[in-house]
């Protein structure tokens, strides 16, 4: 394929992923509202049962001062319990809390909801060629597109 023709697929690529991430993702309204990042790391949080700052930064690839400002919000709302270990206190672990637990499956509930609507346009075809080629861009290369934050269930 062309230089030339490659640029019309990712002009045309670029237009409508602005106009579906739009739609496909829109701001959780929940009573207590939760901001996308807040979502994706009590999501990530239902992984295990314990993290550190430091490798909960390194599985979502941020730096940890952007989980120190997110956790220290989550912790405030009583979403996320911080703890020091026992045998060394300068580690400091996250949880998620049942109201954390809570307050996610609502969220993901309402997700569910508004995604779904835009959803039933598919066939059951299309839709899991979409979900195959998303998958497949996701892993870029990474052989396993279960490593997908989103595809962890929760409690």
């Amino acid at each position: 394929m062309g230089n030339k023709d490659l640029k019309s697929y990712v002009e045309r690529l670029e237009k409508v992923h602005y106009i579906v991430s739009k739609r496909l993702h829109p701001e959780i309204a929940i009573e207590k509202e939760l901001t996308k990042t807040q979502f994706v790391l009590l999501k990530t949080l239902c992984i295990r049962n314990k993290w550190t700052v430091s490798k909960l930064a390194d599985y979502m690839g941020v730096k940890p001062s952007a989980i120190t400002v997110g956790a220290d919000r989550l912790y405030k709302r009583g979403f996320v319990s911080r703890y020091r270990s026992d045998l060394d206190r300068r580690i400091v672990y996250l949880e998620i809390t049942d109201e954390g637990h809570e307050i996610l499956r609502e969220a993901e509930n309402e997700r569910v909801n508004s995604i779904s609507s835009y959803l039933n346009h598919l066939s059951q075809e299309e839709l899991g060629i979409f979900i195959d080629i998303y998958e497949k861009l996701a892993s870029g290369n990474h052989s396993n597109p279960d490593e997908i934050v989103f595809t962890t269930q929760t409690s």
